[in-house]
């Protein structure tokens, strides 16, 4: 009998290449990942900067083309709800997205001379955007997973850091280890990540978003702190973080004696 699963990786890439074939692969994916994140964001801000960037990106495309936007994220979904994984990554580097980009170096007319347009010998080659794979980021996972159960009995969440996030791949799998430990990743953890590659912020931003959990993701560089955009997922407010982070620094305030600087809330919840 004929298996008639589908093949979720293979139809998410024949529809990225079905799109639309005057425009280039990377175009086309970053503005499914425009669309994707602000059509889930936009109930929670009702805000006329995201919608007029959502607008702007799909008056590019017609219904079909969006109707295809839609099953991509529809796959992405699934993918993700049938196990946790860096789904968006795994497509990413399938179809060689990052070859074409160099993060924060780019590869400059005086590079080009010395080392030659296409030189895989130029600093630059080499910063190609690459992701970690999942079951590495899963190895790192469960090492700050040890002993998590007994750490976490008496907090009502924890917190984690991702200064370079990429596609969200290291937040995934830590959220994966949690989960295997029964513990409630949805209700017990809050996520800053961080990214200065606008793909890789709209990336996080769907997955996690997807995967429920709640994070505070920004288009920024982490070494100068400067922020261009940033997009709290919807978790954080269903699950009110927002009240619980204001009582989790007033806690630290009344621990340490010294005032916390709580940068989070009112202003940055605008956009």
């Amino acid at each position: 009998m004929k298996d008639k699963r589908v093949n979720i990786p293979k139809e998410f890439n024949r529809l990225l290449h079905e799109v639309d074939t005057s425009k280039s692969m990377s175009e086309i994916f970053n503005d499914f990942l425009t669309l994707s994140i602000y059509s889930i964001a936009q109930p929670f801000y009702r805000s006329q900067i995201i919608e007029e960037k959502y607008l702007n990106t799909a008056k590019k495309y017609s219904r079909k083309q969006l109707d295809y936007f839609a099953a991509m994220n529809a796959y992405t979904l699934i993918s993700l709800d049938m196990g946790m994984k860096d789904f968006l990554g795994e497509m990413f580097n399938m179809n060689g997205l990052g070859e074409h980009r160099k993060g924060q170096f780019c590869l400059g007319a005086r590079d080009k001379r010395r080392y030659g347009k296409d030189s895989t010998s130029s600093p630059s080659a080499s910063a190609r955007l690459r992701f970690t794979p999942y079951h590495v980021s899963k190895l790192m996972g469960r090492l700050h997973c040890i002993n998590l159960k007994v750490d976490i009995e008496n907090k009502d969440f924890i917190t984690m850091c991702e200064p370079c996030c990429g596609s969200g791949g290291m937040v995934i799998a830590f959220a994966d280890c949690m989960k295997e430990e029964g513990i409630n990743f949805q209700q017990k953890l809050y996520v800053e990540a961080t990214d200065i590659e606008e793909i890789c912020y709209k990336m996080a931003y769907l997955q996690l978003s997807l995967l429920g959990i709640a994070a505070k993701v920004q288009l920024g560089d982490s070494l100068t702190l400067k922020v261009k955009e940033r997009l709290y997922t919807p978790m954080f407010f269903i699950n009110g973080f927002y009240r619980r982070l204001k009582e989790f620094k007033e806690i630290e305030e009344v621990q340490s004696g010294e005032p916390v600087q709580l940068r989070l809330i009112d202003e940055e919840i605008r956009i």
